[in-house]
């Protein structure tokens, strides 16, 4: 972080040791008026937590990075339109990630490892327990489909992201409490719709 820059007295440390409240206002404004320097300082507190939480919605290490890039991308791109009203910064960067996922998944056509579909295995489960597993995956997907957008983020930051309640508040300026909430609706819905299609 440059010298002079310093945290707001709520912020807190993301598992990386990155900020997860985000940078002082005036980070983020040097960076909205086209401060390289300043985009730079963001991207290197962010980089780690973007990419952490990507590598849990798509999987693949690769695919990751590449949308990470794009994340960054459209975060320049679009850093004039970022207005501070006490949210944290990594929140609209997760956003960002949210939508590169969706985008991603809605232009690519699902692929099928011939391995996987023909049973074949090196070690490990069975090609039924494997089958058993994808189903179960594949009716979990389904179901947070019928999740409200707010409901799927918690769940994705809280299960994927590994964030504490507290550190998802503070991402999208809630309190605790709500955040909760917001997850036990989200888990009673996830498991109703599980045992109305069982």
């Amino acid at each position: 972080m440059a010298q002079g820059t310093t945290l707001p007295a709520q912020a807190i440390s993301a598992s990386d040791g990155a900020v997860a409240w985000g940078p002082v206002p005036d980070v983020i404004e040097r960076a909205r008026t086209g401060d390289r320097g300043a985009f730079a300082e963001l991207y290197d507190s962010y980089v780690d937590s973007v990419y952490r939480y990507l590598v849990y919605r798509v999987r693949e290490p690769s695919d990751a990075e590449d949308l990470t890039s794009e994340v960054f991308t459209r975060a320049f791109a679009n850093i004039h339109r970022y207005r501070w009203q006490g949210k944290s910064f990594l929140a609209w960067l997760y956003t960002i990630a949210r939508n590169a996922v969706t985008d991603r998944r809605r232009r690519e056509r699902p692929m099928v490892d011939l391995d996987t579909a023909f049973g074949i295995a090196e070690e490990g489960p069975t090609a039924h327990d494997r089958a058993v597993h994808g189903e179960q995956v594949l009716a979990l997907k389904g179901a947070v489909k019928h999740l409200t957008s707010e409901q799927q983020q918690v769940l994705s930051l809280r299960f994927e992201a590994n964030l504490s309640s507290r550190q998802v508040a503070k991402l999208l300026g809630k309190n605790e409490g709500a955040i909760r909430a917001l997850q036990f609706r989200a888990l009673g819905r996830l498991r109703k719709i599980l045992s109305d299609e069982a």
